[in-house]
């Protein structure tokens, strides 16, 4: 019998992080099956993890991008819904029970949860989106004792950790490649929704760690912004998609001008300069997250 639901852990060096995700997973859902995609496989840590969980298997895959790993765990499991998470998110006791409940709901495609730092506070998504928290917690308060978690849907949902339901996949395809690093989650429930899909923020909750295996450098930055107007190029009117391009470009000539850090200065004109000119259909990275562009096509 297939399961119901298989959860897939991205990872990237960090096993102590892992370490504490795949034990809170074995203590609260020690049946859901779990697959971590390392794109960094080191079979000394895989032995090291290998009792962590009771039904868990690895996969490793090349480094390309968040996308890339998590598609490549979808594909490996049958489940009607995977679970897709970062590897240094902490569930509780009833997290995915709460999540799954909300695929009650046939028009549901994503489900999350609120993500809290390890101080306690709820993760910052954006000053719009408090609104959504606020949102649920007014439904939460109405909701009646015993009946499943409230849930309010909303624009999209944290890639830290999110459900999704394979037939909504099926439909729109899994997470867009081409956004290396950063805004593959929004673009996932935005392309979800325009397929007629909802993305339901659930009342129940998780501790995100946060940053575990993001480097400090200036792709990364350059990657996000270009990724955030490739959202904004796809989704919204010309006149918006002129405003964010030059509203970047202004915001990341100046930020270059107070830069002290040398590296950071050079980040920011290089962002300054591919938004002016609008590069911005090339991602910074070659095959993968370690691998220069221009390296790569100097190379070829």
């Amino acid at each position: 019998m297939e399961p119901t639901v298989e959860a897939v852990i991205v990872h990237h060096r960090t096993p102590a992080a892992l370490r504490q995700t795949l034990e809170r997973l074995a203590a609260h859902a020690p049946a859901v099956p779990v697959t971590v995609v390392d794109t960094a496989m080191d079979d000394a840590v895989a032995l090291d993890l290998a009792t962590a969980h009771p039904r868990l298997q690895w996969l490793a895959a090349p480094n390309h991008s968040y996308a890339h790993a998590v598609n490549s765990g979808v594909k490996a499991t049958t489940a009607a819904l995977v679970v897709v998470m970062n590897a240094d998110v902490l569930v509780g006791p009833r997290t995915l029970e709460d999540l799954c409940a909300a695929f009650a709901d046939p028009r549901v495609a994503f489900s999350g949860p609120v993500a809290r730092t390890p101080g306690g506070r709820v993760q910052d998504q954006g000053v719009p989106y408090r609104w959504h928290h606020v949102r649920l917690r007014r439904s939460s308060r109405r909701r009646a004792a015993g009946h499943p978690p409230a849930w309010v849907a909303v624009p999209w949902l944290s890639g830290c950790l999110l459900v999704a339901r394979r037939a909504a996949i099926e439909q729109i395809g899994g997470m867009d490649g081409r956004l290396r690093f950063y805004n593959e989650d929004l673009e996932w429930c935005a392309r979800g929704r325009a397929g007629g899909w909802r993305c339901a923020l659930v009342a129940t909750e998780v501790v995100h760690l946060g940053g575990a295996a993001t480097p400090q450098d200036r792709r990364f930055l350059i990657e996000g912004l270009r990724g955030g107007y490739a959202l904004t190029r796809r989704t919204a009117l010309p006149a918006a998609r002129w405003a964010h391009r030059w509203a970047v470009a202004a915001a990341a000539g100046l930020a270059a001008a107070g830069a002290r850090d040398p590296e950071r200065r050079a980040a920011w004109r290089e962002v300054a300069r591919r938004f002016a000119h609008g590069e911005l259909d090339d991602s910074p990275f070659g095959a993968t997250l370690s691998d220069d562009a221009e390296t790569t096509r100097r190379d070829r």
